[in-house]
């Protein structure tokens, strides 16, 4: 018997593995790699569209009139509870802001958890790491094409702009969403490729072995009529019937025996 590491079962079986991880692991690389990509810009075109809808429900004329120290008004309080409303009714979004541009760079007018969260930003405070796309959201909508980080986490952000009565942009509202949610997203997307490439190495494994394993029945049928025939038995019969070469082979071996039984009755006295 053949030791199961030198079966040609188990090194087609091997090979077969081998060549379907090398074939998948290509394949699961692109396509997750794709997906990846295109899960990024589905997220951003959501942050656009998410904070040009809110855009149009601040009153930009209101915004534009809140100065440091408005915080308590009722324009900066309606204002304020309208952003928290839509932040609290998207559990996709982390924060919802709005800020201005001045001569000393973009500051946050009305944040949308200012006296609900410690960290909530007040009239005024000055924004450190300011954006390209932040600039550009003041024209038109548009999100940060990577993620970035401040002192409130690691976010992708949406800008659109707010316009007053006469259609003149008085600030930006911004939308964050969590880097963490995205990253999650692609995670679980990440897992369904793989456990789909795994069920189909365990699938193909199968289908290898139940083949591999008729291919070795037969070969051993032939090598057990092989070894009776070594001892003189002539009265072998072969059953293996196969279409392929392990067939021909069959065929051969019992024309073989054939000739083998005519000539020694030939030479029987």
């Amino acid at each position: 018997m053949v030791p199961w590491y030198h079966s040609i079962i188990t090194k087609l079986t091997v090979a077969f593995i081998i060549l379907i991880l090398v074939i998948a692991g290509l394949s699961v690389f692109y396509t997750f790699g794709a997906t990846k990509t295109a899960l990024k810009e589905t997220t951003r075109d959501e942050l656009v569209a998410l904070a040009s809808v809110v855009a149009t429900q601040i009153d930009g004329d209101v915004l534009a009139s809140l100065q440091p120290g408005d915080e308590d008004t009722p324009g900066f309080i309606k204002i304020r509870d309208q952003l928290y409303v839509m932040q609290s009714s998207n559990s996709e979004i982390l924060y919802l802001y709005t800020m201005r541009k001045t001569d000393e760079g973009f500051v946050f007018v009305v944040d949308g958890e200012y006296g609900i969260a410690d960290d909530a930003a007040g009239i005024g405070e000055l924004y450190e790491t300011p954006t390209d796309e932040m600039e550009t959201g003041f024209t038109a909508p548009v999100a940060e094409k990577e993620y970035m980080t401040d002192q409130w986490g690691t976010v992708i952000s949406g800008y659109a702009p707010v316009k007053n009565a006469d259609g003149v942009v008085t600030g930006i509202v911004g939308v964050d969403m969590s880097a963490e949610r995205v990253i999650e997203r692609q995670d679980f997307i990440g897992s369904i490729i793989y456990l789909i490439m795994l069920i189909g190495i365990g699938i193909t494994a199968v289908i290898i072995g139940i083949i591999s394993k008729t291919m070795i029945r037969d070969i051993r049928a032939l090598n057990d009529s092989a070894e009776k025939i070594s001892t003189g038995d002539t009265n072998v019969l072969v059953t293996v019937v196969r279409n392929d070469e392990i067939g021909e082979l069959a065929s051969s071996f019992s024309r073989m025996v054939s000739s083998l039984k005519i000539m020694m009755m030939d030479e029987e006295p």
